[in-house]
């Protein structure tokens, strides 16, 4: 592979492999053999190459109690796309949960 002069150069170079090894047909170390590409560096910017996971935003959901409660209620279960899922107890640490969300946001 000859010596890439930038970084954007280097990401543009990387990108297109990536996308012409989708559409060849060829497993990762025979199109990297083919084009005698670093097995190591193509995956690296293959897994570079996946869409950025969107920002979680927390909004606020009104509750409405039903009578009666049951006496094994079931616990509350938040999921968040495929990556996050919150499962809460009936009497769950409320500050633990305050920083599992902010801990979040800022992701």
């Amino acid at each position: 592979m000859e010596k890439l002069k930038d970084s954007a150069e280097k990401r543009r170079f990387w990108e297109q492999h990536v996308r012409n090894w989708k559409s060849s047909g060829l497993t990762q170390a025979e199109y990297c053999r083919q084009h005698e590409l670093s097995s190591k560096s193509f995956l690296y910017w293959k897994r570079k190459d996946k869409p950025m996971i969107a920002p979680v935003c927390l909004v606020e959901v009104p509750v409405q109690r039903r009578a009666p409660i049951s006496p094994h209620p079931r616990p509350l279960r938040l999921v968040v796309g495929s990556l996050y899922g919150i499962e809460l107890e009936r009497d769950f640490d409320t500050q633990a949960l305050d920083q599992l969300l902010q801990f979040l946001e800022r992701r």
